[in-house]
């Protein structure tokens, strides 16, 4: 992955080897894999059924911390598959940060393989187990816990990048009908309360299996307070239209949803689909026009 800021030199197959001998020998005999470096967090498979994950720059410190603390607290009685946290590492052997030792989740990310209709409607059970009323200290997300309106600033540019290119399929953006999606969102009523989200599930962090179901919800360290329009927004650049109608009505039946909830989360899928259609990366931007399609926003070629 281009670009990524340097990481910590301990970060090191040798490293996490010696921190897990040191620290927690039960899990010292078990195979230990090649990293896998993302931005924030290198991933070590520890053994068939454990990872590492170790920041690699001081800014991810923070977000692992709340993660751990957030996954004890709220995590106990979720039932869908996540990273449950095995062992909370503390600095040692060189490198300076806390890491943990977590299950592993095989599967493939959604930005690769979309979920199915069966795969959305367990993602939508998974946010609703997600989705209790989250006390007034619960964390504040400076790009998802906002109002609805604070997120036109970074829209309308991206809408009018868009006007002049062609999605992956040759498909084009219907800019009125966006329009349209957008006024009636902001027409809407807000949430009569906030509720525990993850605040992240775009395409890299949910996982698919070979089928297209739910595998996994990965990278929890967003978590925080929001309107739960939020976490079904990012779901339209999971799946198609149709599993999307599926999510919406899966989670009506779990979870009470006031009448404007739907047009919150078509709201914020265009504002999330529009900024991901417009990024440089290929991968990202199949993403974006994903959603795009998923709400009915794109003329084919």
């Amino acid at each position: 992955m281009s670009g990524l800021p340097q990481g910590h030199s301990a970060v090191t197959l040798e490293t996490a080897r010696a921190l897990v001998a040191e620290q927690f020998p039960q899990y010292a005999d078990l195979a230990l894999g090649e990293p896998e470096i993302g931005w924030d967090n290198a991933m070590f498979r520890l053994g068939d059924r454990l990872a590492i994950r170790m920041p690699r720059i001081e800014p991810a410190v923070g977000s692992l911390l709340k993660e751990r603390a957030l996954l004890h607290r709220l995590g106990e009685g979720w039932t869908f598959p996540f990273p449950r946290i095995v062992a909370d590492g503390a600095p040692g052997q060189g490198y300076p940060w806390p890491w943990s030792i977590i299950t592993w989740l095989e599967g493939e990310i959604a930005a690769v393989r979309p979920l199915s209709v069966e795969g959305s409607q367990a993602l939508a059970a998974a946010i609703a187990q997600i989705h209790e009323p989250a006390p007034a200290d619960a964390p504040f997300n400076d790009e998802q816990s906002i109002a609805l309106h604070e997120r036109e600033a970074a829209l309308l540019p991206a809408l009018e990048s868009l006007a002049a290119v062609t999605g992956p399929g040759g498909e084009r953006l219907d800019a009125e009908r966006a329009l349209g999606v957008w006024e009636e969102a902001l027409a809407a009523d807000p949430p009569a309360r906030a509720v525990w989200a993850h605040a992240d599930l775009h395409p890299f962090n949910v996982l698919a299996d070979e089928l297209g179901g739910l595998a996994g919800i990965i990278d929890w360290g967003d978590m925080a307070a929001c309107d739960p329009a939020v976490d079904l927004g990012f779901a339209h650049m999971l799946t198609d239209a149709a599993g999307m109608a599926a999510a919406l009505a899966a989670y009506r039946e779990l979870r009470e949803a006031d009448p404007a909830f739907e047009a919150r989360a078509r709201g914020v899928g265009l504002e999330r689909s529009v900024r991901l259609a417009a990024w440089h990366e290929p991968l990202t931007a199949a993403c974006g026009w994903r959603g795009l399609g998923s709400l009915g926003l794109t003329v084919s070629a």
